[in-house]
């Protein structure tokens, strides 16, 4: 798995029918100034909650000769992580936020996106009628559609061939956001600089997203370009992504469909297409399952298929603590190899000639 999938989710899980099993703990910093200071500085909160996520892996074809992994991992269905998240109301509808989050591997103690101190999310904006405004390192609105409309959202494997040829640009560095719900659709729209001397390209990304709820129906769409260029004078072209994708719940299930075109402008792209459910057997009992088609092209228009069939089930033992399992296998023709941009980012690493893989993990996330 790439060293931030299944890491990075902007909610509170990637699994939807879990969302609301994540308690957050709210601990209001200096309350006896607030009550000295009057109602308007009593306002202001600041939240701190965490996720701790650990399992065993088993993984079959692990290497190019068809050796096999065993392992600890950390973060296997939702990152490892600890935040701060803080609100204050400014007063007229006017109010100002701040996010901080650094993400961290319990299986070995090491900090997680590169070491970076809050790696995950680092923010502060202003928000009201007008909409939010945010500035600072951010999800990108593409990666906030994925988690709408794929029900293992980075857990399995091929799902996410097509997002890292966007170059693992699921995050953005000196990135403004701007969101609003206008007349239903909930839009965001992002500019992220590339903060290079020289260029105003050069790293560069900008995102849109928009999604509608009708009753139990959520649609939506997004759109993302990046200037893989890290220099003025570097010349790596760029990554365009674009996703369409719908859920639909009925009774204690619900059903996902995501389409996904990413494109290279070296020629080389990947079409992965999703169809998937989240099913709640009891409140505590969750099953889910997808199916995950993903076709490659590189660059000399060798093609590749990934097709991948991929269960799972949870058993939570509180609001907060929760165990689980999940599988997988994979069947790849002999051009995947060849033609997969995102080798070492998924659960098998980089593909090989080996044409079937299987996964295995169970393992026990607890929130806080």
């Amino acid at each position: 798995m790439h060293p931030d999938a299944a890491r990075c989710s902007p909610s509170d899980s990637p699994l939807p029918h879990l969302k609301t099993g994540f308690a957050m703990k709210k601990t209001f910093l200096m309350t006896a100034l607030a009550l000295s200071m009057g109602s308007a500085f009593a306002q202001s909160s600041v939240t701190l909650y965490g996720v701790i996520d650990t399992a065993y892996q088993h993984q079959t074809n692990a290497t190019a000769t068809g050796g096999n992994l065993n392992a600890v991992t950390s973060g296997s269905i939702s990152g490892s992580r600890y935040g701060f998240k803080g609100k204050e109301d400014l007063g007229g509808g006017l109010y100002s936020l701040f996010t901080l989050e650094a993400g961290f591997n319990p299986n070995d103690g090491s900090r997680g996106q590169g070491g970076l101190a809050f790696g995950r999310q680092a923010f502060v904006g202003l928000g009201g009628d007008f909409g939010q405004l945010t500035i600072g390192r951010q999800y990108t609105p593409l990666f906030e559609h994925y988690g709408n409309f794929d029900p293992l959202w980075g857990i399995s494997n091929v799902n996410e061939s097509g997002f890292y040829l966007a170059y693992g640009t699921f995050r953005q560095n000196n990135a403004v956001r701007y969101s609003k719900n206008i007349a239903g659709v909930n839009f965001a729209a992002m500019h992220g600089f590339g903060n290079v001397a020289g260029s105003t390209s050069a790293g560069q990304l900008n995102g849109l997203q928009a999604n509608y709820t009708a009753g139990p129906l959520l649609v939506g769409a997004a759109y993302q370009k990046f200037d893989v260029n890290s220099s003025a004078s570097t010349n790596l072209g760029s990554t365009t992504n674009a996703m369409v994708g719908a859920n639909y719940g009925f009774g204690p299930a619900r059903v996902f469909f995501n389409y996904m075109d990413t494109k290279l402008s070296t020629g080389a792209k990947s079409d992965v297409a999703t169809l998937g459910v989240n099913y709640e057997v009891t409140p505590l009992v969750g099953l889910v399952g997808a199916y995950y088609n993903d076709k490659t092209k590189s660059t000399t228009n060798v093609n590749g298929s990934r097709n991948t069939l991929a269960l799972g089930v949870t058993y939570s033992l509180s609001k907060r603590t929760m165990v689980y399992t999940y599988v997988d296998r994979s069947k790849e023709n002999s051009g995947y190899a060849a033609t997969a941009i995102s080798a070492g980012s998924d659960l098998f690493g980089a593909p090989t000639t080996l044409t079937t893989r299987s996964n295995l993990l169970v393992g026990v996330r607890h929130a806080f």
